[in-house]
């Protein structure tokens, strides 16, 4: 597995907005880094690739952490998706084009309005036991456009029965699973087309407001391991 540095929160360095500490989800577009305290690992996930915004906000994201350093799914947090509201909005925005005759100009997937309607989903934290965790404060979801669309996420030692001390490296998965979700039909009809030279309908092309459209998302799935230090990150 991938290895990385899980850096102390003090570091003043990390007041900065770069991208110092990150390293690439393997096979994806996602970033993640990890910071740690006495009492809690904490993990920044964030990406500015479209498709992989609309993909995470629209299957959920689980976060698995193992303080073995594996690729265990010992602890979880896995943060709902908003795909029944997603799915609501789109049909709301074809009716529109239905009724007025317009172009899919009308559909465009709102980051920020999919991010604050994940945000307000509870996430949920638990262990391999089936243990649920009270997770109060320990998720917070963010979206803007220069910085992108960023999970913070809080994990205590003693969640895991454990503290600082015990534990020199640990490993972290981020899962995001693939799901093609359909457009609902667009209702627009095939019939009254040109004909050929018998008089039957010619098959046309289906145009874009008739081919079923797909959100094109895509997978995220992968682990790091990240070891516990007090140096600072390289520039």
């Amino acid at each position: 597995m991938l290895t990385k540095k899980s850096y102390h929160v003090d570091d003043p360095s990390w007041q900065e907005d770069t991208l110092k500490g990150y390293v690439f989800v393997p096979n994806s577009r996602v970033l993640v880094r990890t910071m740690h305290d006495e009492d809690s690992i904490f993990i920044e996930i964030r990406t500015r690739d479209s498709l992989t915004m609309r993909s995470i906000l629209t299957n959920g994201l689980s976060v698995w952490i193992d303080p073995q350093a594996k690729q265990n799914e010992k602890y979880g947090i896995n943060v709902p998706a908003a795909r029944a509201e997603m799915m609501r909005r789109q049909e709301e925005a074809l009716q529109i084009m239905r009724d007025e005759g317009d172009t899919l100009r009308h559909f465009r997937f709102d980051y920020a309005s999919w991010t604050q309607t994940v945000s307000e989903n509870r996430a949920v934290i638990t262990d391999n036991r089936g243990t649920r965790f009270d997770e109060s404060g320990q998720v917070s979801i963010s979206y803007t456009n220069q910085v992108g669309l960023v999970y913070n996420i809080r994990f205590g030692f003693s969640q895991a029965e454990t503290d600082k001390d015990k534990v020199d490296k640990f490993s972290v998965g981020v899962v995001s699973e693939r799901h093609q979700a359909q457009m609902p039909n667009t209702g627009q009809s095939q019939m009254g087309g040109p004909t050929d030279m018998y008089g039957r309908p010619r098959q046309q092309p289906a145009s874009r407001q008739q081919r079923p459209e797909r959100l094109g998302l895509i997978p995220v799935k992968g682990w790091i391991v990240f070891t516990l230090t007090d140096d600072k990150p390289a520039s």
